[in-house]
């Protein structure tokens, strides 16, 4: 059976097997650049008024699903920035990028593109952490 691949799947493939070496150190400078950013934004947003409500309504939630609230969090193997905060990767996910949309100013790369990397960086290290906890399991 001849089945078209499709174009997310070959992302998918380039970025599995690309290795730190195969990178510039231009690439490399760029990443670190927006890394440190993102990070940054996301320690300032973590004191937002709006970052708390929802990292709360996220705690209470994982409670009312018999997680231990008491404990630093929910159940999940992903975990939100700054809070410690235990949860799936979709919800991680989402704290971790309005933490760091909450204080991004788009002032590191703002002429190259309406995406900015903070955009984009919340999903992989969610999905990233919740990678190192099943390889760890086997």
């Amino acid at each position: 059976m001849n089945r078209k691949r499709l174009l997310s799947h070959i992302i998918a493939e380039w970025a599995c097997s690309l290795k730190y070496e195969h990178l510039s150190p231009e690439a490399i400078q760029a990443a670190k650049l927006f890394w440190f950013d993102s990070i940054g934004c996301a320690l300032g947003g973590s004191r937002q008024d709006d970052a708390k409500i929802l990292l709360k309504h996220y705690r209470a939630m994982s409670a009312t699903a018999g997680s231990s609230v008491a404990e630093g969090g929910g159940n999940g193997r992903a975990t939100a920035f700054v809070s410690g905060f235990k949860t799936n990767p979709v919800d991680a996910s989402f704290l971790n990028g309005h933490m760091i949309r909450a204080m991004d100013y788009n002032d590191i790369y703002w002429k190259a593109d309406p995406c900015h990397p903070s955009d984009l960086i919340a999903a992989p290290l969610a999905l990233v952490r919740k990678r190192r906890s099943q390889a760890a399991e086997i």
